[in-house]
């Protein structure tokens, strides 16, 4: 009787040690990383320029990391001559998708999520205070990617950013003004794999 317990404490203990988890992520697997400056170029009526970077792991045809991005050009939206400087700065989290990266060109999309302010400058001596307002950006991109070399890719897309939080009662600027449509343009410097999968 021992014997036999012992034999099935064996077996059971056994087939413990086999079983494996199941994951979402199971088959996922790192082929990479890369390093990216980013230029945004607003496409409405006012043109306003942002530059920034990012860097993020590949997964396999997806990658996951971060962003900071801030602006140098949205002087068009001053109404007032107290103000010298409006500008826009945010950082987060950076998700993609590239569909058959192995191809000279390729479809490329991305997200852009994070978290910043808009900043106010003004003259000194002014009445108004220097203020920054917090907000939430998020940024979806969709377009195509050219494989340069094994080691660089330039991806032009079209997006639109998404900033909420802004406080109009400030009086500088209103809810949408930093919404629009944008034209970007990201150069990748890393190591992607070349597994077609």
């Amino acid at each position: 009787m021992k014997r036999i317990m012992i034999l099935a404490l064996l077996a059971v203990f056994a087939l413990t040690v086999n079983a494996q988890h199941e994951t979402l992520f199971g088959n996922a697997r790192v082929v990479g990383g890369f390093g990216a400056p980013i230029i945004e170029w607003g496409l409405g009526n006012d043109l306003t320029t942002s530059v920034g970077g990012g860097g993020a792991l590949v997964i396999d045809n997806f990658f996951i990391g971060g962003y900071g991005m801030g602006s140098i050009d949205f002087e068009s939206l001053i109404q007032d001559e107290d103000i010298e400087r409006i500008e826009l700065g945010h950082g987060g989290f950076w998700l993609g998708y590239t569909l058959a990266p192995y191809k000279i060109v390729h479809l490329y999309t991305s997200a852009r999520i994070g978290w910043g302010g808009v900043g106010i400058d003004v003259t000194p001596g002014s009445s108004f205070p220097r203020d920054v307002d917090n907000v939430f950006v998020f940024t979806p991109e969709l377009g195509l990617e050219l494989n340069v070399a094994k080691w660089f890719r330039v991806a032009g897309t079209v997006g639109y950013r998404f900033v909420d939080g802004v406080n109009e009662n400030l009086g500088f600027y209103e809810k949408d003004t930093f919404n629009g449509y944008l034209g970007n343009l990201t150069f990748r410097f890393g190591w992607f794999g070349w597994n077609r999968g």
